[in-house]
Protein backbone atom coordinates (compact mmCIF):
# COMPACT_ATOMS: atom_id res chain seq x y z
CA UNK A 1 0.00 0.00 0.00
CA UNK A 2 2.84 2.38 0.81
CA UNK A 3 4.56 1.66 -2.48
CA UNK A 4 1.31 2.11 -4.40
CA UNK A 5 0.67 5.45 -2.73
CA UNK A 6 4.26 6.50 -3.50
CA UNK A 7 3.75 5.70 -7.19
CA UNK A 8 0.41 7.54 -7.25
CA UNK A 9 2.01 10.62 -5.69
CA UNK A 10 4.69 10.71 -8.37
CA UNK A 11 2.11 10.23 -11.13
CA UNK A 12 -0.11 12.99 -9.75
CA UNK A 13 2.85 15.38 -9.66
CA UNK A 14 3.67 14.60 -13.28
CA UNK A 15 0.03 15.33 -14.18
CA UNK A 16 0.11 18.59 -12.24
CA UNK A 17 -2.29 17.48 -9.50
CA UNK A 18 -0.20 18.78 -6.61
CA UNK A 19 -2.87 18.62 -3.89
CA UNK A 20 -3.62 14.98 -4.75
CA UNK A 21 0.12 14.23 -4.82
CA UNK A 22 0.46 15.54 -1.27
CA UNK A 23 -2.51 13.43 -0.18
CA UNK A 24 -1.07 10.23 -1.67
CA UNK A 25 2.38 11.02 -0.27
CA UNK A 26 0.87 11.41 3.19
CA UNK A 27 -0.77 8.01 2.75
CA UNK A 28 2.57 6.58 1.62
CA UNK A 29 4.17 7.69 4.87
CA UNK A 30 1.20 6.63 7.00
CA UNK A 31 1.17 3.10 5.60
CA UNK A 32 4.95 2.82 5.90
CA UNK A 33 4.76 3.73 9.59
CA UNK A 34 2.62 0.63 10.19
CA UNK A 35 5.42 -1.66 9.01
CA UNK A 36 8.74 -2.74 10.44
CA UNK A 37 10.47 -1.76 7.17
CA UNK A 38 12.85 1.10 7.99
CA UNK A 39 13.60 1.74 4.32
CA UNK A 40 9.90 2.22 3.49
CA UNK A 41 9.53 4.61 6.42
CA UNK A 42 12.43 6.66 5.09
CA UNK A 43 10.97 6.64 1.58
CA UNK A 44 7.58 7.71 2.93
CA UNK A 45 9.08 10.81 4.50
CA UNK A 46 11.09 11.71 1.40
CA UNK A 47 8.05 11.23 -0.85
CA UNK A 48 5.93 13.49 1.34
CA UNK A 49 8.72 16.07 1.54
CA UNK A 50 8.99 16.25 -2.24
CA UNK A 51 5.25 16.73 -2.71
CA UNK A 52 5.12 19.38 0.03
CA UNK A 53 7.96 21.24 -1.64
CA UNK A 54 6.05 21.47 -4.92
CA UNK A 55 3.06 22.79 -2.98
CA UNK A 56 5.20 25.59 -1.55
CA UNK A 57 5.18 24.18 1.98
CA UNK A 58 8.95 24.45 2.27
CA UNK A 59 9.41 24.37 6.05
CA UNK A 60 7.34 21.19 6.37
CA UNK A 61 9.18 19.65 3.43
CA UNK A 62 12.58 20.40 4.92
CA UNK A 63 11.57 18.87 8.25
CA UNK A 64 10.49 15.63 6.56
CA UNK A 65 13.70 15.52 4.49
CA UNK A 66 15.79 15.89 7.62
CA UNK A 67 13.91 13.07 9.30
CA UNK A 68 14.40 10.92 6.21
CA UNK A 69 18.14 11.61 6.17
CA UNK A 70 18.51 10.67 9.84
CA UNK A 71 16.76 7.40 9.06
CA UNK A 72 18.95 6.88 5.99
CA UNK A 73 22.06 7.23 8.16
CA UNK A 74 20.70 4.58 10.53
CA UNK A 75 19.79 2.19 7.72
CA UNK A 76 23.09 2.53 5.85
CA UNK A 77 25.76 4.15 8.04
CA UNK A 78 28.20 3.99 5.13
CA UNK A 79 25.81 6.20 3.11
CA UNK A 80 24.71 8.83 5.66
CA UNK A 81 23.20 11.26 3.12
CA UNK A 82 20.01 10.93 1.12
CA UNK A 83 21.08 9.84 -2.36
CA UNK A 84 19.58 8.67 -5.66
CA UNK A 85 16.16 10.22 -6.36
CA UNK A 86 15.58 11.23 -2.75
CA UNK A 87 18.92 13.00 -2.61
CA UNK A 88 18.12 14.91 -5.80
CA UNK A 89 14.79 16.01 -4.36
CA UNK A 90 16.47 17.20 -1.16
CA UNK A 91 19.13 19.15 -3.07
CA UNK A 92 16.38 20.67 -5.19
CA UNK A 93 14.76 21.99 -2.03
CA UNK A 94 18.08 23.16 -0.56
CA UNK A 95 18.79 25.16 -3.74
CA UNK A 96 15.34 26.80 -3.83
CA UNK A 97 16.47 30.15 -2.44
CA UNK A 98 19.65 30.10 -4.56
CA UNK A 99 17.60 29.44 -7.70
CA UNK A 100 15.32 32.32 -6.86
CA UNK A 101 18.23 34.60 -5.99
CA UNK A 102 20.11 33.83 -9.20
CA UNK A 103 17.00 34.57 -11.27
CA UNK A 104 16.25 37.81 -9.44
CA UNK A 105 17.94 40.39 -11.67
CA UNK A 106 17.31 43.10 -9.09
CA UNK A 107 19.67 41.29 -6.70
CA UNK A 108 17.53 41.80 -3.60
CA UNK A 109 18.62 38.59 -1.86
CA UNK A 110 21.83 38.12 0.13
CA UNK A 111 24.31 36.79 -2.40
CA UNK A 112 27.08 35.65 -0.02
CA UNK A 113 24.83 33.37 2.02
CA UNK A 114 23.41 31.87 -1.17
CA UNK A 115 26.90 31.32 -2.56
CA UNK A 116 27.82 29.41 0.61
CA UNK A 117 24.67 27.33 0.19
CA UNK A 118 25.58 26.47 -3.41
CA UNK A 119 29.00 25.26 -2.32
CA UNK A 120 27.52 23.09 0.44
CA UNK A 121 25.05 21.47 -1.97
CA UNK A 122 27.86 20.89 -4.49
CA UNK A 123 29.83 18.99 -1.85
CA UNK A 124 26.77 16.90 -1.04
CA UNK A 125 26.04 16.07 -4.69
CA UNK A 126 29.68 15.27 -5.44
CA UNK A 127 29.64 12.74 -2.61
CA UNK A 128 26.41 11.05 -3.65
CA UNK A 129 27.54 11.01 -7.29
CA UNK A 130 30.50 8.87 -6.26
CA UNK A 131 28.12 6.42 -4.61
CA UNK A 132 25.77 6.00 -7.57
CA UNK A 133 28.54 5.83 -10.20
CA UNK A 134 29.78 2.60 -8.66
CA UNK A 135 26.35 1.06 -9.33
CA UNK A 136 25.95 2.55 -12.81
CA UNK A 137 22.52 3.99 -12.00
CA UNK A 138 22.03 6.13 -15.10
CA UNK A 139 19.12 8.23 -13.82
CA UNK A 140 20.70 9.03 -10.48
CA UNK A 141 24.08 9.80 -12.06
CA UNK A 142 22.39 12.26 -14.42
CA UNK A 143 20.42 13.88 -11.61
CA UNK A 144 23.54 14.39 -9.48
CA UNK A 145 25.23 16.03 -12.48
CA UNK A 146 22.16 18.26 -12.79
CA UNK A 147 22.43 19.29 -9.14
CA UNK A 148 26.13 20.05 -9.60
CA UNK A 149 25.34 22.06 -12.74
CA UNK A 150 22.60 24.08 -11.04
CA UNK A 151 24.81 24.86 -8.05
CA UNK A 152 27.71 25.90 -10.29
CA UNK A 153 25.46 28.09 -12.44
CA UNK A 154 23.93 29.91 -9.49
CA UNK A 155 27.34 30.31 -7.84
CA UNK A 156 28.83 31.81 -11.01
CA UNK A 157 26.02 34.38 -11.11
CA UNK A 158 26.48 35.28 -7.44
CA UNK A 159 30.26 35.56 -7.80
CA UNK A 160 29.86 37.90 -10.76
CA UNK A 161 27.42 40.09 -8.84
CA UNK A 162 29.82 40.14 -5.92
CA UNK A 163 32.42 41.72 -8.18
CA UNK A 164 29.97 44.21 -9.66
CA UNK A 165 27.58 44.86 -6.77
CA UNK A 166 24.41 43.01 -5.79
CA UNK A 167 22.32 44.82 -8.39
CA UNK A 168 24.74 44.04 -11.21
CA UNK A 169 23.34 42.57 -14.45
CA UNK A 170 23.73 38.89 -15.28
CA UNK A 171 27.38 37.89 -15.72
CA UNK A 172 29.16 37.86 -19.05
CA UNK A 173 31.03 34.66 -19.98
CA UNK A 174 34.36 36.37 -19.32
CA UNK A 175 33.26 37.46 -15.84
CA UNK A 176 32.01 34.03 -14.83
CA UNK A 177 34.69 31.69 -16.13
CA UNK A 178 35.54 29.07 -15.00
CA UNK A 179 32.25 28.88 -13.09
CA UNK A 180 30.06 28.74 -16.17
CA UNK A 181 32.41 26.30 -17.89
CA UNK A 182 32.04 23.92 -14.93
CA UNK A 183 28.26 24.38 -15.01
CA UNK A 184 28.17 23.67 -18.75
CA UNK A 185 30.08 20.41 -18.33
CA UNK A 186 27.80 19.18 -15.55
CA UNK A 187 24.57 20.21 -17.28
CA UNK A 188 25.61 18.60 -20.57
CA UNK A 189 26.32 15.39 -18.64
CA UNK A 190 22.85 15.66 -17.11
CA UNK A 191 21.08 16.17 -20.45
CA UNK A 192 22.93 13.33 -22.18
CA UNK A 193 22.54 11.08 -19.14
CA UNK A 194 18.79 11.61 -18.94
CA UNK A 195 18.51 10.84 -22.65
CA UNK A 196 20.42 7.58 -22.12
CA UNK A 197 18.24 6.73 -19.13
CA UNK A 198 15.12 7.36 -21.24
CA UNK A 199 13.60 9.63 -18.59
CA UNK A 200 11.66 12.36 -20.36
CA UNK A 201 9.85 13.09 -17.10
CA UNK A 202 13.08 14.68 -15.83
CA UNK A 203 14.65 15.86 -19.10
CA UNK A 204 12.72 19.18 -19.25
CA UNK A 205 14.27 20.25 -15.94
CA UNK A 206 17.77 19.75 -17.36
CA UNK A 207 16.85 21.54 -20.59
CA UNK A 208 15.51 24.51 -18.62
CA UNK A 209 18.75 24.76 -16.67
CA UNK A 210 20.82 24.54 -19.86
CA UNK A 211 18.64 27.23 -21.45
CA UNK A 212 19.47 29.53 -18.54
CA UNK A 213 23.18 28.81 -18.95
CA UNK A 214 23.04 29.28 -22.72
CA UNK A 215 21.26 32.60 -22.30
CA UNK A 216 24.47 33.80 -20.61
CA UNK A 217 27.06 32.17 -22.85
CA UNK A 218 25.69 31.33 -26.31
CA UNK A 219 23.49 32.85 -29.00
CA UNK A 220 20.01 33.18 -27.56
CA UNK A 221 18.25 31.85 -30.63
CA UNK A 222 18.89 29.31 -33.37
CA UNK A 223 20.33 25.78 -33.15
CA UNK A 224 21.92 24.74 -29.84
CA UNK A 225 20.62 27.83 -28.08
CA UNK A 226 18.54 28.79 -25.07
CA UNK A 227 15.52 29.04 -27.34
CA UNK A 228 16.02 25.56 -28.80
CA UNK A 229 16.26 24.03 -25.30
CA UNK A 230 13.09 25.80 -24.20
CA UNK A 231 11.29 24.66 -27.35
CA UNK A 232 12.36 21.03 -26.84
CA UNK A 233 11.26 21.16 -23.21
CA UNK A 234 7.90 22.54 -24.37
CA UNK A 235 7.39 19.69 -26.86
CA UNK A 236 8.00 17.11 -24.12
CA UNK A 237 5.87 18.84 -21.47
CA UNK A 238 2.98 19.56 -23.86
CA UNK A 239 2.84 15.93 -25.01
CA UNK A 240 2.60 14.68 -21.44
CA UNK A 241 0.88 16.87 -20.60
CA UNK A 242 3.11 17.96 -17.70
CA UNK A 243 1.63 21.32 -16.66
CA UNK A 244 4.17 22.02 -13.93
CA UNK A 245 6.92 22.02 -16.54
CA UNK A 246 4.73 24.14 -18.82
CA UNK A 247 4.51 26.71 -16.01
CA UNK A 248 8.30 26.58 -15.60
CA UNK A 249 8.83 27.11 -19.33
CA UNK A 250 6.53 30.14 -19.47
CA UNK A 251 8.41 31.58 -16.49
CA UNK A 252 11.84 30.90 -18.00
CA UNK A 253 10.86 32.39 -21.36
CA UNK A 254 9.84 35.67 -19.79
CA UNK A 255 12.76 35.76 -17.39
CA UNK A 256 15.46 34.95 -19.94
CA UNK A 257 14.09 36.69 -23.03
CA UNK A 258 12.09 39.70 -21.84
CA UNK A 259 14.71 42.03 -23.37
CA UNK A 260 14.83 40.15 -26.70
CA UNK A 261 13.60 41.92 -29.82
CA UNK A 262 11.82 40.26 -31.43
CA UNK A 263 10.58 38.09 -28.58
CA UNK A 264 10.59 34.48 -29.93
CA UNK A 265 7.10 33.59 -28.68
CA UNK A 266 4.01 35.55 -27.71
CA UNK A 267 4.84 38.66 -25.62
CA UNK A 268 6.49 38.10 -22.23
CA UNK A 269 3.37 39.45 -20.55
CA UNK A 270 1.48 36.50 -22.05
CA UNK A 271 4.08 34.03 -20.80
CA UNK A 272 3.93 35.40 -17.27
CA UNK A 273 0.13 35.44 -17.33
CA UNK A 274 0.13 31.78 -18.39
CA UNK A 275 2.73 30.93 -15.77
CA UNK A 276 0.55 32.57 -13.11
CA UNK A 277 -2.56 30.73 -14.34
CA UNK A 278 -0.85 27.33 -14.27
CA UNK A 279 0.93 27.89 -10.96
CA UNK A 280 -2.28 28.73 -9.12
CA UNK A 281 -4.50 26.31 -11.03
CA UNK A 282 -2.24 23.40 -10.08
CA UNK A 283 -1.22 24.68 -6.62
CA UNK A 284 2.39 24.71 -7.81
CA UNK A 285 3.23 27.27 -5.17
CA UNK A 286 6.94 26.60 -4.96
CA UNK A 287 7.17 28.95 -7.99
CA UNK A 288 5.03 31.73 -6.50
CA UNK A 289 7.92 33.90 -5.32
CA UNK A 290 9.89 33.45 -8.56
CA UNK A 291 6.80 34.41 -10.52
CA UNK A 292 6.37 37.58 -8.47
CA UNK A 293 10.05 38.46 -8.96
CA UNK A 294 9.72 38.00 -12.74
CA UNK A 295 6.55 40.10 -12.86
CA UNK A 296 8.25 42.87 -10.89
CA UNK A 297 11.31 42.77 -13.15
CA UNK A 298 9.17 42.94 -16.29
CA UNK A 299 7.17 45.87 -14.92
CA UNK A 300 10.40 47.72 -14.09
CA UNK A 301 11.80 46.99 -17.55
CA UNK A 302 8.69 48.34 -19.27
CA UNK A 303 8.59 51.48 -17.11
CA UNK A 304 12.21 52.33 -17.94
Amino acid sequence: ASLGAENLSGLKLALGEVAAAVEHAQACMTYAERTDDAFRRMVGRATLAHALHQAGRRAEAEARFREAELMQAEIQPEYPLLYSLHGFWYCDLLLTEAERGAGDVEGKMKQEALLTLCRAVSERAAQTLNWVITRNWLLYIALDHLTLGCAALYAAIFESRGRGGESAPPPTPEESQPGLASAATEIDHAVSGLRRAGRQDYLPRALLTRAWLRSLTDPATGPDSAQSDLDEAWEIAERGPMPLFLADIHLYRARLFHHAKPYPWQPPQHDLAEARRLIFKHSYLRRKEELEDAESALTSSIST
